[in-house]
């Protein structure tokens, strides 16, 4: 009962991360977010619109254009596009109906998953229509962003997050618990500097060595596992800096808090780099976790620098998914220097 550390740790942790890997880790696909596009409306095709719908797999969003489609899955809101050809209700009656199936292949097993669940609805229906059992439809379908099917597409740019994390996060919280630990803040104090110059001066450090870090992983990432760069390389550089002042001064707040390495250590972890491990849609989808833990994922940093490093390398510059993540990533940033420097020691009490 003396070390509250210690039991802090034997308590809390193992709740902690029961919960996150219990609610985090998922391999199953749900709520697959579909965009269904078809000519005039028929009683044949509302069937399979509603096969659809009545999954627990799949949320439908009627589109009424082509293009309309397109920029839903350019901009990450839907998962796929089922599109049906625009005579599909004249040809339903003889012949056969062109369908084309287009997958968000980011994550290559999930983009699998899909794949298989809306050709087997599809088939099913398509066998239910036809009376002589020849084949009713011609099922084309085409992966997005991710052509080669290659897992290395979506894995890459979420250790990149992961390594930005530790950088910022994890080496920034335990810059004022080491000055405690070693006594050294009493020298500090007693010169001109003030407390927001010091902890400036930690952040400017750790900042050059994470843009250091950054540069290391974007070589290896287009180089080494060849990871295409579909966006700007400059817009892919300022957003990393943002996620990287923000984690910088989520470290600081830590840091200002903990005096002792340990403690700062064990916060870090706990309140960085297993939230950016776990819920931010790096390793598991976002959509198959319970609500309450969706909520709690709006409030980790490292959700919108997946969902930007992963829009920038494999489908460009989308403006409509850059631009709230940025946004929402100045708020974070604003908040945590804010209290960083409110908290900043100004005496070793």
């Amino acid at each position: 009962m003396r070390d509250p550390g210690n039991i802090g740790i034997a308590v809390i942790l193992p709740a902690l991360l029961l919960l996150l890997f219990g609610y985090g880790m998922s391999m199953d696909v749900k709520n697959v977010r579909v965009a269904f596009f078809s000519g005039p409306i028929s009683s044949e095709l509302t069937n399979l619109e509603s096969r659809f719908a009545l999954s627990r797999y799949f949320q439908t969003q009627r589109v009424y254009s082509t293009h309309e489609a397109q920029e839903l899955l350019n901009s990450h809101a839907v998962d796929a596009i089922v599109s049906l050809q625009s005579s599909a209700p004249n040809t339903l009656e003889g012949g056969t109906t062109h369908v084309q199936i287009i997958i968000n292949g980011v994550n290559a097993n999930q983009a699998t998953l899909i794949r298989n669940y809306l050709q087997s609805i599809i088939s099913n229906w398509a066998n239910e229509l036809s009376s002589n059992g020849e084949p009713l439809i011609d099922l084309q379908t085409r992966v997005r962003f991710n052509e080669a099917n290659d897992s290395h597409y979506y894995l890459v740019p979420g250790v990149i997050v992961t390594i930005m994390t530790m950088i910022g996060a994890l080496l920034t919280s335990l810059v004022m618990a080491r000055e405690y630990e070693r006594g050294t803040l009493e020298s500090i104090f007693v010169t001109p500097v003030r407390s927001g110059e010091i902890l400036t001066a930690k952040a400017v450090t750790n900042f050059l060595l994470g843009m250091v870090s950054l540069a290391i992983s974007l070589i290896f990432a287009v180089f080494v596992f060849d990871i295409p760069l579909r966006g700007s390389l400059w817009l892919l550089l300022s957003v990393s800096s943002l996620f990287l002042v923000v984690a910088l001064g989520l470290g600081l707040v830590i840091s200002t808090i903990a005096k002792n390495q340990f403690i700062a250590c064990q916060l870090a972890i706990m309140g960085t780099f297993m939230p950016a491990l776990m819920l931010s849609g790096f390793l598991y989808d976002i959509l198959n976790m319970p609500a309450a833990v969706r909520v709690v994922t709006y409030l980790i940093p490292a959700r919108y620098y997946v969902s930007l490093l992963q829009t920038i390398f494999l489908a460009g510059n989308i403006w409509s998914v850059i631009v709230p993540c940025c946004i929402v990533l100045g708020v974070f940033a604003i908040a945590f220097m804010t209290i960083a420097r409110l908290k900043a020691p100004k005496s070793l009490e």
